[in-house]
């Protein structure tokens, strides 16, 4: 099952990128444990524990995102509804989704949610300066 949910993540993040002072993709994340704490995932990235750690819920970490504003050209749309579909797959196939925010100006950024054993998701680089 977590194969299955990992290629899908894989097509729907293929060439989507998230938009900040700098854009950045998305990459698979797969941890061998269904409890990863904040510890242990900066742990995981090669971080002091002394990293800044910020979490957010997934609506509001995604809000910009599935924003519709009236002034989006066509591929602005595409690529709201590419996000909502990622959304909408984040939350229906995996539990206790949670977006982690580390270090600051430079922020990386982890969607992550539990399946079977396991801690999946993303991860992408967001810079706010």
């Amino acid at each position: 099952m977590t194969q299955t949910i990992t290629e899908q993540l894989t097509k729907l993040t293929q060439d989507l990128l998230w938009m900040s002072e700098a854009d950045y993709p998305w990459e698979i994340v797969s941890y061998d444990c269904s409890n990863l704490t904040p510890e242990q995932l900066l742990e995981q990235s090669n971080l002091p524990s002394n990293t800044p750690i910020e979490t957010v819920s997934i609506e509001r970490f995604f809000a910009p995102a599935l924003r519709e504003q009236s002034w989006h050209n066509e591929e602005e749309r595409a690529t709201r509804n590419r996000y909502q579909q990622l959304f909408d797959f984040l939350n229906d196939q995996l539990n206790d989704l949670i977006v982690y925010r580390l270090k600051e100006v430079e922020i990386d950024v982890y969607i992550l949610g539990t399946v079977e054993d396991k801690t999946i998701g993303l991860k992408t680089t967001i810079v706010e300066t």
